[in-house]
């Protein structure tokens, strides 16, 4: 099977320049992989954004390339209150993408491995969702949770995060139905290859699981941000609550054994 082409960087750009203009938007998980890059895109777009995350080191690399339209905040959105959300009067955009994961067999996983999985990337987003809500609410803003694709056909070797992931879609079509004044999507990317997800799995596993893809290719970093822009400027208002497979497919097909 031949591979579908991969876009390049400037391919993926389609929202015309200062489409965020004047609006300010927090993303979890700012400072590496796909939480920088949507930062970037963000601000490249006229976007004021705060980026949270847990290692100030990493942010302050962010803030380097973002510019003075970029503020950060250290913390652990685990074990710290969100009371910084709360505190914002307006807010135009909420970009969960805070998560992360070990690949281990089911039977082998500890109740603190499970909890520490599905707390990061569940339950821990939620008390963000409910901080965020008064600010949210007060500009009609978008929230754009990050998820992994197929979670609901389970995922072998992520069965932890894969409930965590499952969960979140869940969240986000009950709280589209319960608070019309915010839009909510549940963006679902396919494999994209970050340093994080380099350090999970070798390099020859992850090339089967791309090459397993109905299109053949990995999910770029570029894509991701461009659909987070889009969902946060407004394009997709008629939608809400939604799950938005950005995956080349590999929802379609059997989820590779990670492990057993």
């Amino acid at each position: 099977m031949t591979a579908a082409p991969r876009p390049s960087p400037e391919e993926c750009k389609v929202l015309p320049a200062g489409a965020l203009r004047d609006r300010f938007a927090v993303v979890t998980g700012a400072g590496s992989g796909i939480g920088r890059a949507v930062t970037l895109r963000l601000v490249e777009l006229g976007a004021s954004v705060m980026g949270v995350g847990r290692r100030a080191e990493r942010l302050a690399e962010t803030a380097a390339l973002a510019g003075h339209r970029f503020t950060y905040r250290a913390l652990d959105i685990r074990h710290e209150p969100p009371d910084f959300l709360a505190e914002l009067a307006e807010l135009d955009l909420l970009v969960n993408n805070a998560g992360g994961q070990f690949i281990a067999p089911a039977a082998e996983i500890s109740r603190r491995g499970f909890d520490a999985v599905l707390d990061l990337n569940l339950t821990a987003q939620a008390a963000l969702l409910q901080a965020a809500r008064p600010g949210l609410a007060a500009r009609g803003g978008r929230v754009v949770n990050l998820s992994l694709s197929a979670p609901d056909r389970g995922i072998p070797g992520l069965v932890h995060s894969a409930a965590a992931r499952a969960g979140i879609a869940a969240l986000t079509r009950s709280l589209a139905r319960q608070w019309p004044a915010i839009k909510l999507f549940c963006l679902a990317p396919g494999t994209v290859l970050t340093a994080g997800v380099g350090e999970e799995l070798p390099p020859e596993e992850l090339a089967g699981i791309v090459e397993r893809t109905p299109l053949g290719r990995d999910t770029s970093l570029d894509e991701v941000a461009e659909w987070v822009a889009a969902l946060g400027c407004g394009i997709a208002d008629a939608v809400s609550g939604a799950l938005i497979e950005v995956d080349g497919g590999s929802g379609l097909v059997a989820a590779a054994a990670l492990a057993g």
